[in-house]
């Protein structure tokens, strides 16, 4: 068809560029471990998380948790991000035994040593010494009976794993929990929620910190004995006491082991914002607390939530915030947000221009519309939302100069969900 080039000039403009979107549905796992030299891994099941970890780390066990909340009801997360928390030096002591084969597997590379038949610990320390031999910014040193491998140049990205016969002991990390939070957001920013084997109360109050500064939230538990209490030292309620708005947390007694907030959020972040009240819901792999009802009174008045049994069912309550509000409203209005800013830029960056015009106007409305007639689809927002579109004329002219539109005006009012039920029944004869 070239030769009707002379005659007929075509030129096709792509407008169909696309932008990255906000994904709501990806948890991260921020954990302390070496396992891994990268800053951040994803993971699309947990089979490959097993392939990096051992089962009784927590970085496994609370993966497992993300992961495995089959058959409740919700959606898993597509994908979830493990970050990593700088660790610079290890210790390594050997589980002595004859004719064994002692493995130490450092930046991906195995140096193996196998001991005689009267082995000792200073034998084996010694033995593993040798034949890791001089590896480039790592230094290792023989402690007679351990031995002691760290990173030459503090923050130098490194791993090392460990057999099973070997005892490996991280020492204190060389970054706070916040500083580790920066770094992994530098290297993987698409996740939503945060979910940490942390269970200090000032490490856990630093990251709600970090949290709250960012559109994205935080899910914490703890099994702090004060929490029931009218006690004012808990996380809980120094969170509430400061209106944490972007962090909710769990009361568990096995808080430390079972991580209960990660099957919450493996059963409810990846639903549709807006469809969903993260209250009355299941989990898998979480046991329940029996508490009081004072007890019950206590955690409710510092936004606690906690997994109990009610009528014979297994469930989560309260569904909010340390603010008091609802988790889905917070993931509601971060995704509000997010799309209508995505919709409006899609459309700009996918145009000659959009004129400063009554009919320009109506082109950005027309995207914003979109967004609040999904946002009604999910259950988000209810019936009866406006849009009002600023008429060119009363935008004042040092802002036309700035070709700035003026301000569209949404009202809308949330969907919400039902909590309680009152039914009067009136019996007559």
């Amino acid at each position: 068809m070239s030769d009707l080039n002379d005659v007929v000039q075509v030129v096709i403009y792509d407008q169909s560029t696309a932008i990255a979107t906000t994904s709501f549905s990806i948890p991260l796992i921020l954990s302390t471990f070496t396992d891994f030299s990268e800053r951040t891994r994803t993971y699309t099941g947990i089979t490959g998380v097993g392939e990096d970890f051992s089962s009784t780390s927590p970085v496994y066990k609370m993966a497992e948790k993300l992961f495995g909340q089959a058959g409740v009801l919700g959606a898993i997360p597509p994908s979830i991000v493990v970050g990593r928390r700088q660790v610079d030096e290890v210790t390594i002591t050997p589980t002595v035994a004859n004719n064994q084969t002692y493995t130490v597997t450092l930046n991906g590379v195995d140096y193996n040593y196998t001991s005689d038949a009267d082995a000792t610990a200073a034998e084996i320390a010694t033995g593993l010494v040798t034949a890791i031999g001089v590896v480039s910014g790592i230094t290792v040193t023989d402690n007679t009976g351990s031995l002691t491998v760290e990173v030459t140049t503090p923050g130098d990205a490194w791993s090392i794993t460990v057999s099973s016969n070997l005892v490996k002991v991280d020492t204190t990390p060389t970054e706070t929990w916040v500083e580790a939070l920066e770094a992994v957001e530098q290297e993987n920013d698409s996740w939503y929620c945060l979910v940490s084997d942390v269970q200090t109360t000032a490490d856990q109050e630093a990251l709600s910190d970090a949290i709250q500064a960012r559109e994205k939230i935080y899910g914490l538990s703890s099994a702090d004995a004060v929490a029931p209490t009218t006690g004012t030292t808990d996380i809980g309620y120094l969170l509430n006491a400061k209106s944490a708005a972007r962090t909710f947390g769990v009361y568990s007694p096995t808080a430390a082991t079972e991580y209960p907030e990660a099957a919450w959020v493996g059963s409810q972040l990846a639903v549709t914002p807006g469809s969903n009240d993260w209250d009355f819901k299941r989990a898998n792999g979480v046991t329940v607390s029996k508490l009081s009802s004072t007890a019950i009174t206590n955690l409710k008045a510092k936004s606690w939530n906690y997994y109990i049994a009610k009528a014979g069912v297994n469930i989560f309550q309260n569904g909010d915030m340390f603010d008091g509000k609802p988790i889905d409203t917070a993931v509601g209005k971060d995704w509000l947000k997010a799309r209508l800013q995505e919709a409006v830029y899609f459309r700009m960056i996918n145009v000659l221009k959009i004129p400063l015009t009554d009919p320009g106007l109506l082109i950005i409305e027309n995207e914003i519309r979109s967004v609040m007639a999904q946002a009604e689809s999910n259950g988000l927002v209810d019936t009866g939302w406006t849009v009002s579109t600023p008429p060119v004329s009363s935008i004042p002219e040092n802002l036309r100069a700035q070709r700035t539109a003026g301000v569209f005006v949404i009202r809308a009012r949330l969907a919400g969900a039902v909590r309680k039920v009152d039914i009067e029944v009136y019996l007559s004869v």
